[in-house]
């Protein structure tokens, strides 16, 4: 059975190795700082439909040996940011088979599998890996206390659309491709598989665009006025520099996927950026989705300014320290203020 290598203890990560686990496959969760030392003294609080539980998750840090074999899968769960240190850091392992000899290197014998938001990630990923699967996952987990996950999805835990997004060996992809999709399949993951996955990362992005919003104050009409207008300020950048995002009702596999099990004690509205501003722990997610739009409007001589203004209006609150309590965070007046 496919061991999975799962880099990052966040929300995703931790559900990704707690369902996964469930269903019998061989999980190394890499994790660092504060949860690494939680999950190496007692087991993680996981709250589901099923409801609450104690998880003891094999946990490690980056750095240690592990003992990488063909047939692993690496999960990248890290943020974008995290990546040009967790790849490399990775790649030239040493890889073995089932009867200890080195076969080569992970660079060429691993698949890896990106589920960031934003359309960095598996562009990254190719500098150092050979074989990447791009995902799009669509879950309701939260992450805002260190040692507790909550999902709240039901029936489904969640939904992941996959595809290639880059190798030099169709065929060994194409089986990597088949193994992911079916192994969340069996653990109660909606999935579709795709053959231009890079559409389905731009939808995604036009639609998390938005998440920064969740951590100003201010009432929701205006709130939900402004997060269409940064997706629709978003959709049009994407498609004047070619880009060809799918429409984001495309990442609605199910309408199921919408339900939230009150036993979860998940609340909607807190997506990943929402939960570091809670958490107080400083995120330079929004440099990879809001400032992702900035980046390509730049380039191409195109104007974006209400990402813009979002990025920067997060950035410097997370320079501050982050926290939802710093100024500035307190109303909505500086992103929806006229430029000069």
């Amino acid at each position: 059975m496919t061991r999975y290598v799962i880099v990052g203890a966040g929300a995703v990560g931790v559900s990704l190795a707690v369902e996964l686990g469930d269903r019998g496959h061989d999980v190394v969760l890499v994790a660092r700082g504060a949860t690494l030392k939680y999950l190496a003294a007692q087991p993680l609080s996981y709250h589901s439909h099923a409801g609450p539980r104690e998880v003891r998750l094999p946990a490690v840090a980056l750095d240690s040996d592990l003992g990488l074999r063909t047939g692993d899968i690496v999960v990248l769960a890290v943020k974008s940011q995290d990546l040009p240190t967790v790849a490399p850091a990775l790649t030239w392992r040493e890889v073995t088979d089932e009867q200890g000899t080195v076969r080569g290197i992970a660079a060429n014998l691993v698949p890896v599998v990106t589920v960031q938001n934003g359309l960095d990630a598996e562009r990254t990923t190719a500098r150092w890996f050979d074989t990447v699967l791009g995902a799009v996952f669509l879950i309701s987990a939260q992450h805002t206390r260190t040692g507790e996950v909550r999902v709240g999805g039901h029936p489904y835990i969640g939904g992941a659309i996959a595809g290639i997004a880059s190798t030099l060996t169709p065929e060994f992809a194409e089986q990597a491709l088949k193994v992911v999709t079916t192994d969340l399949h069996d653990a109660n993951f909606l999935i579709k598989q795709v053959t231009d996955i890079r559409s389905y990362k731009a939808a995604k992005i036009v639609h998390s665009v938005r998440n920064g919003v969740e951590v100003l104050a201010g009432d929701r009409q205006t709130k939900d006025a402004v997060g269409q207008a940064l997706s629709a300020e978003a959709r049009s950048v994407l498609t004047a520099v070619g880009f060809d995002p799918a429409d984001t009702a495309a990442l609605i596999l199910d309408p199921a996927q919408g339900h939230f099990s009150e036993r979860s004690g998940v609340t909607a509205g807190r997506q990943s950026t929402w939960q570091s501003f809670a958490r107080g722990t400083p995120t330079n997610e929004v440099d990879y989705l809001n400032g992702e739009i900035s980046l390509l409007a730049r380039l191409h001589g195109i104007p974006a300014p209400l990402n813009t203004r979002l990025q920067q209006l997060l950035g410097r609150a997370t320079h501050a320290g982050g926290g939802l309590d710093l100024p500035g965070l307190d109303t909505l007046a500086e992103l929806l203020a006229p430029e000069d």
